[in-house]
């Protein structure tokens, strides 16, 4: 009968479902394997925890279960920084002389070669303390000052000099201002630069002052040069013999006294008589 057929394979699905979700339960419930867990400063290998060698060794032989591990120091620019259980020793790094780069920090059994820069570069690609490749710091000629100062892991910053201000060397710190002639009381003679300070003059003679001086010197000069060689002329007569000329005045004036002197007294008999030499051009008094 229809309705006994379905009532047949009904009981059959509903079986067949519950032994899916008990084979899935069963499943579920199995355990599961734990991954083998050592305690620190040991090392699984082969399913063995291992103890440790400490840094600057490496492994020569693994533990068992009568021995343990057996260590070996590092040797020949090789290195192990932390406890491990490597069977060989790391190699030290070299730094690239093409990439700029010296030994900071050199290679220790413990520790790796830390590369850096030479003074006057700077690190372009660092990895951590460490750096890959150095490039040359900027130079901030004349003409500029530092804004920033590079250091070990950037480049320098330059600014260009304001207009009024000059640097005359590299790498300088500040831009000094022109120097200002007029408050000096000079007046300049060459223009500051973006390199140079501005040079001054002093000032020259206005052309009144000028006139001055030409004035003085023409009507000075002449007086002070009369009058010094007056002053020697009278000091080479008082140190030297007079002149014919005044020997001869002076004769001249006692022959006068003496005719006066006889007019007064009614006789001449007393008389001099002078004579001229032509050649000498002296005279000679004689008495009669």
């Amino acid at each position: 009968m229809p309705c006994g057929g379905r009532s047949s394979r009904a009981p059959r699905s509903v079986l067949g479902s519950m032994r899916r979700i008990f084979v899935v339960f069963l499943i579920t419930q199995l355990p599961h394997s734990k991954a083998l867990q050592c305690d620190p400063g040991e090392y699984e290998i082969n399913g063995e925890c291992c103890p440790m060698c400490s840094a600057g060794n490496r492994v020569l032989k693994r533990c068992t279960v009568n021995s343990s591990t057996t260590c070996m120091p590092c040797v020949d620019d090789t290195y192990t920084e932390h406890p491990n259980g490597l069977t060989e020793c790391m190699r030290c790094k070299v730094c690239d002389a093409g990439a700029r780069l010296m030994a900071k920090e050199k290679c220790t059994y413990t520790k790796n070669t830390v590369c850096g820069c030479a003074p006057g570069d700077f690190c372009r690609h660092p990895a951590g303390l460490d750096c890959e490749m150095c490039s040359p710091s900027t130079v901030c000629l004349p003409g500029f000052k530092v804004k920033i100062s590079g250091t070990e892991f950037s480049d320098n910053v330059c600014e260009v000099c304001p207009d009024g201000t000059f640097s005359a060397t590299n790498m300088s710190q500040a831009c000094q201002p022109w120097t200002r002639c007029e408050e000096e009381g000079m007046t300049e003679g060459k223009a500051g630069t973006a390199t140079s300070d501005a040079v001054c003059v002093k000032r020259g003679l206005s052309a009144t002052g000028l006139a001055l001086i030409i004035v003085f010197l023409v009507l000075i000069v002449p007086v002070v040069f009369g009058a010094v060689y007056f002053l020697w002329r009278r000091k080479k007569r008082k140190d030297g013999r007079p002149p014919a000329q005044d020997i001869g005045d002076e004769l001249n004036e006692e022959v006068m006294e003496n005719l006066i002197r006889t007019r007064n007294t009614g006789t001449d008999t007393a008389l001099p008589v002078q004579e001229t030499t032509k050649n000498s051009g002296t005279s000679t008094l004689h008495s009669p």
